[in-house]
């Protein structure tokens, strides 16, 4: 009788398939019962580059020196116009302000206008207006003050760590760049194009590492007399929140999560002029990072899955008395170097590679492979995994009349009510 052929191959394949059908099918349980809301919300806010920036971002970058944060804490208006002021004294290129001044307040105000209109490098924010999450506007700081270069300051809620930002919002036939671009545009027209010709509407945000990614100063340093204010000579100062007063405990307020910083106590403690700075600093660097599409994603992950069930399948009919001791550490090693070679394609190249599929599958494979197996074994099919049982085909036959024995009876009582 000639000896039947089976592949590895097909039979890697198979259970692949039946992994990743696995996969979506848990997928869609966590998804669609709210017992596992916790669980959902876990996985829709993880993402491995925030183990890159909280474990491996290198700490000896230096400080950017072309863009400044000016804390104006509890400040009032009056206040704030005396920082710009003495601020545009120093010749800055671009003050861009996280500010919205909606409604006239009285007579500070008349002095605020004139700090506004003290030089032509002023950038305000703004917030968009939305119906059923469609932009109709944005609301602007009053025309009193005079009309200057207004950028969107929206963070995304959900996830609620930063990862991403909106280059601009858009409706009608009105466009509202975000804050950090448009302040970039008046910086520099050149990096700005170069920016905005990426054809995505939503950018990663490449963090800056170092233990002092940016320079800080709190609006009581800045005075006349402070020589050290020259460094932002022809730089980019953003004025913005940090917290109420030099010296001041943290506070939650205008705080956002960040891959990059973590809190002692759990909450949000980056805050949002903050990571406007850490937009600007990519731009300016031209170090953006590129976001492969979801389908590529899911196949790098059928490819290693494939590779590892190739290797899994001939073990086990080969080395089936060492098989469970072996396949757990080689599964963990795989994941671990699977991780550490997309943090390095991260770090040197800038592409981040979604592994939340390729993880889950490797975890899955092994747990499918035996189930397999095990229905094989069930139902006498002679496959590469069995082909150590040697089924005859009567033996298959008399399982299967087995079988469709069993389901007549069974179908038999139900009719009888038996």
């Amino acid at each position: 009788m000639k000896q039947r052929k089976y592949s590895i191959f097909f039979e890697a394949l198979r259970i692949n398939i039946f992994t990743f059908l696995t996969f979506v099918f848990l997928w869609a349980i966590i998804d669609s019962i709210d017992l596992f809301n916790p669980f959902d919300e876990f996985i829709d806010n993880f993402d491995f580059t925030d183990l890159y920036y909280s474990e491996f971002l290198n700490d000896e970058m230096p400080t950017d020196t072309n863009v400044f944060i000016v804390n104006i804490g509890d400040l009032d208006r009056r206040g704030i116009a005396n920082l710009i002021f003495t601020l545009q004294s120093y010749n800055p290129a671009v003050i861009g302000i996280d500010a919205v001044f909606a409604e006239r307040r009285g007579m500070d105000d008349f002095y605020l206008q004139q700090a506004l209109n003290s030089g032509n490098n002023i950038v305000l924010g703004g917030f968009g207006k939305y119906d059923n999450n469609i932009e109709t506007g944005i609301e602007k700081s009053n025309e009193f003050f005079g009309d200057f270069p207004t950028g969107h300051l929206e963070m995304q809620a959900d996830p609620k760590t930063v990862r991403e930002f909106d280059k601009f919002i858009k409706f009608g036939d009105t466009i509202i760049n975000s804050f950090a671009m448009e302040i970039v545009s008046k910086y520099s027209e050149d990096l700005f194009l170069k920016f905005a010709q990426r054809k995505n509407k939503t950018e990663l945000i490449n963090y800056r590492g170092g233990k002092m990614p940016f320079i800080i100063f709190d609006y009581e340093e800045i005075n006349d007399t402070n020589t050290n204010l020259s460094i932002i000579e022809d730089k980019i100062v953003l004025l913005g929140y940090v917290r109420m007063f030099a010296g001041a405990p943290a506070d939650t307020l205008d705080s956002h999560f960040s891959p990059l910083k973590k809190s002692e106590y759990g909450y949000a403690d980056v805050k949002g002029i903050e990571i406007h700075a850490h937009i600007i600093s990519m731009i300016l660097s031209q170090d953006y990072i590129d976001q492969l599409p979801v389908w590529l994603n899911f196949l790098i992950a059928f490819i290693i899955v494939q590779l590892f069930l190739m290797w899994l399948v001939y073990y086990y009919v080969n080395g089936a008395k060492l098989f469970d001791i072996i396949s757990k550490p080689v599964q963990f090693i795989l994941i671990v170097l699977t991780l550490w070679i997309t943090f390095l394609i991260f770090s040197k190249w800038g592409i981040k590679i979604d592994m939340i599929p390729t993880v889950l599958a490797l975890i899955l494979c092994i747990e499918v492979l035996y189930l397999y197996e095990e229905t094989l074994e069930l139902f006498k099919i002679n496959t590469y995994l069995t082909k150590n049982f040697n089924y005859t085909k009567d033996e298959r036959i008399k399982v299967f009349r087995s079988i469709a024995k069993f389901e007549f009876l069974k179908r038999k009582s139900k009719r009888t009510g038996q």
